[in-house]
């Protein structure tokens, strides 16, 4: 029988949420997709049919969060910082938008990951970027959250990898290149549950094995240079 707590996480965080709204961005996030961009997603074969499901993937540019939007099927729940100082102003209001979970490095955000929680017990779809803030390549290593998660919840694990031409530069390639900006996606096999002996509190040592799997699974979906030390070649 499911706990007041769980039972009332699930009433405010009931999936799928702003149908509508994410519906609306989604369309909108396509068109501008296939308009601007020359996207090609490759392993939509992987994508299973239902829920749960968490998905991973790198954050070398504030765009990189379209790409789950895009490339799935969902309306999908994104987990993601409460800061973000140096985004574009129109990527800031994209998230209010959107209703994203917000957590600050940190603090312990025991809303937002009980309501992540929540939603993978609902059969819902998570979004969270493993190393937590956008940066440029190579991958670094990831924080705690994406593995805490993984463990915490047994949910099975899709791991994303994205890149652009241009570093997502629209207009400079638009304009000096005349023509589309190149962008490819591609999605990994599910892989998942990470086993561990303590679900309700897994131990440091398997946060960071679990870290280090997930990091070398979108690894192997990026080109060489984006792999940095999570290579599976080095392995």
């Amino acid at each position: 029988m499911k706990n007041q707590t769980q039972a009332s996480l699930e009433q405010k965080y009931r999936w799928p949420r702003r149908r509508f709204i994410r519906s609306v961005l989604k369309t909108g996030i396509d068109v501008l997709a296939s308009v601007l961009t020359h996207w090609e997603v490759k392993g939509l074969e992987n994508l299973p049919t239902e829920g749960p499901l968490l998905i991973v993937g790198n954050h070398f540019h504030f765009l990189d969060t379209v790409a789950p939007i895009h490339s799935t099927p969902w309306p999908l729940e994104f987990i993601g910082d409460l800061v973000m100082p140096n985004a574009p102003r129109l990527t800031r209001l994209f998230p209010n938008a959107w209703q994203t979970l917000k957590i600050q490095q940190g603090s312990p955000n025991l809303e937002a990951l009980r309501a992540s929680e929540s939603i993978l017990a609902q059969k819902g779809v998570l979004v969270i970027y493993p190393e937590g803030h956008v940066h440029p390549g190579p991958l670094r290593p990831a924080l705690p959250g994406a593995a805490y998660m993984a463990l915490r919840t047994g949910a099975p694990i899709i791991a994303m990898g994205t890149v652009s031409d241009n570093h997502w530069k629209l207009v400079k390639t638009i304009t000096e290149k005349k023509r589309r900006l190149r962008v490819c996606t591609r999605i990994g096999e599910v892989f998942g549950p990470i086993p561990t002996d303590t679900p309700e509190r897994p131990t440091r040592e398997e946060i960071k094995a679990a870290g280090q799997l997930i990091m070398t699974k979108i690894a192997a979906l990026l080109p060489k240079d984006y792999r940095g030390e999570f290579d599976p070649e080095l392995a």
